[in-house]
């Protein structure tokens, strides 16, 4: 029962994802559907009332001047349906968009039109941008962080401009509608006197061009959004369903617990000392992960106060800066404090990866976490900006196609980026993005302008999120694109995704030069970490070192020295 409801609970909740995010390809393709039967009937009455009158009446032959009185009268006619659906598809954009206006945390809008003006057109591409922005905000913030509430807000006035220029839109049509109309009752005032038949002939013909052509172009929408549909949107997996064990576990052993509790009385003095040993991370605990994982401890990054962070940033950019890039640059030390704790020890982590790198020449290093959360990201981005202060070429390839997070981190669009390399949609020089991109993203150009090295920075996003990004990193294709990068840069880093949930970061250690583990000490336990080392090695990758994240720091007078004493999790 428990497997049951366990996978029940996990099945509803993947379903209402996948359905939320693609609700809008679905509703149109509903309306579409609909719109398709209805006409699929009419052109078929149409095609049999022709049909009958031709058996009865034969074919009628007008003159010269009657024929062409039909044939403008059959084009007003027309133009006039042909007029009616787009207004009927305008005014389903306008619902959909009105009906997503009080919903702010549903999925993006996107309004599928052919005949859109160029502004909404614009517009629309602008609210997609400004959706996929949030997306990306979501990674990391709640629904409810000033980011996001500034973001939505930008939405909302997207979406209400476009509502007032599809309603303008639909005025126009009706306007041109009402003098169609008009002019389809002049030409029957004039032609009255047209034969019967002829008249019936000609408005049957009309009936079946008009039902056809309606026919033809839902259905050819129709094929589209069965391509958009099969392109679904996941981003929730289940990694391995709930199963109900074969025997019972912890299965209820009065005796042996009441041996255990009288032992907890005894014990617990040696407990308490234990856990205070266990959480004195000094000099021996870091020698101690180097005994315990068998590889140098490469770095350590230590975690500073927020408040310092933001009086660091304002000393430097004394100019009030809005709280999106200021959260940005807050996780960008040696951009803005070259003097700080923590750009010292990201050069120190610089001179260790160097000399640890001495025997073998290293053109290309992959960065991964056994879990979520310990810093990777920013690591690789900060490593990366110092050593492009030492002028060396570097590229930041985000090989994370599940939760990316280098373009949120560093203000850049993410699409195109290293997926629509691997699937062949681009050339990877094309996809590259460098110091104008920075610019031009949410960073700020003064910030970016004034930060040493930033122009020998160059990054590779993850561009759009496949179904199965493994299938990418066991391609000849990725291998590839490591060698090409190689030719052109001093040195290649790869953000990879957490090494336990996925396969993803496995696949890729081989196919570089080194891979350096990324450990928040306290984050996970050591014996996940002891497996991730364990994966890479059975996948033949050579780990150069381990870098100990987030460790705060105490400044102690007496030896003039960084002690630190213990690791915090964030």
């Amino acid at each position: 029962m428990a497997a049951r409801l366990a996978n029940a609970v996990a099945d509803g909740y993947r379903e209402e994802n996948i359905a939320s995010r693609n609700r809008q390809v679905d509703d149109a393709k509903l309306f579409v559907e609909n719109q398709l039967k209805t006409v699929e009937e009419a052109l078929r009455k149409s095609e049999q009332g022709l049909l009958v009158f031709r058996e009865q009446e034969g074919r009628v032959f007008l003159n010269e001047e009657a024929r062409q009185a039909l044939e403008n009268y059959s084009r007003l006619d027309a133009e006039l349906e042909k007029l009616g659906q787009i207004k009927r598809e305008a005014s389903n954009q306008l619902r959909l968009l009105k009906a997503n206006e009080a919903l702010p945390d549903s999925s993006p809008v996107r309004v599928f039109s052919d005949d859109v003006q160029a502004l909404i057109a614009k517009l629309n591409q602008k609210l997609v941008d400004l959706n996929t922005d949030r997306a990306a905000l979501l990674i990391n913030y709640m629904p409810k962080h000033p980011l996001v509430v500034e973001l939505d807000a930008k939405i909302l006035s997207v979406k209400q401009e476009m509502i007032k220029e599809l309603e303008s839109k639909l005025r126009t049509m009706t306007d041109r509608e009402n003098a169609i109309k008009e002019s389809i009752g002049r030409f029957k005032e004039r032609y009255i006197t047209l034969p019967k038949a002829a008249l019936e002939q000609a408005s049957l013909e009309r009936e079946v061009k008009i039902n056809g052509d309606l026919y033809a172009t839902l259905k050819q929408k129709h094929q589209e959004f069965l391509i958009r549909g099969a392109e679904r949107i996941e981003e929730v997996s289940i990694i391995e369903p709930a199963v109900t064990p074969g025997s019972p576990k912890n299965a209820p052993k009065a005796t042996l617990n009441l041996m255990l509790s009288s032992l907890i009385g005894v014990l617990l003095g040696f407990v308490l000392a234990f856990v205070r040993e266990s959480f004195d991370t000094s000099i021996g605990t870091i020698e101690g992960v180097e005994e315990f994982l068998k590889v140098p401890v490469l770095g350590v990054i230590p975690r500073v106060d927020h408040k310092e962070v933001e009086q660091a940033i304002k000393k430097v950019f004394p100019e009030t800066l809005d709280a999106e890039s200021m959260e940005l640059l807050s996780r960008l030390a040696p951009l803005f404090d070259l003097k700080g704790v923590v750009a010292e020890g990201y050069r120190s982590l610089k001179v260790n990866l160097q000399f640890a790198c001495l025997d073998r020449a290293v053109k290309s290093l992959s960065f991964a976490s056994a879990g979520l959360g310990e810093g990777k990201t920013t690591t690789v981005i900060n490593l990366a900006i110092t050593i492009a202060q030492d002028g060396r070429r570097v590229l930041v390839v985000d090989a994370d196609l599940r939760k990316p997070a280098v373009n949120s981190r560093l203000g850049l669009k993410r699409e195109p980026g290293l997926s629509e390399v691997l699937v062949g949609t681009a050339q990877w020089k094309d996809v590259v993005q460098t110091a104008p991109d920075l610019m031009l993203g949410k960073l700020g150009f003064d910030q970016v302008l004034s930060a040493p090295g930033v122009d020998n920075l160059s990054i590779i996003t993850s561009g759009h999120l496949p179904p199965n990004p493994s299938e990418f990193f066991n391609s000849q294709r990725f291998v590839d694109l490591i060698a090409a990068c190689e030719e052109n840069y001093d040195l290649v880093m790869v953000d990879c995704p957490p090494i336990l949930p996925v396969a993803d970061a496995v696949l890729i250690g081989p196919k570089v030069d080194g891979v350096v583990l990324v450990y928040q000490v306290g984050k996970i336990g050591r014996t996940p970490l002891l497996r991730a080392k364990t994966l890479l090695e059975n996948a033949q990758a050579h780990i150069v070192g381990v870098v100990l994240s987030n460790v705060s720091a105490e400044f102690s007078p007496d030896y003039h020295q960084y002690q630190y004493y213990r690791y915090s999790s964030s």
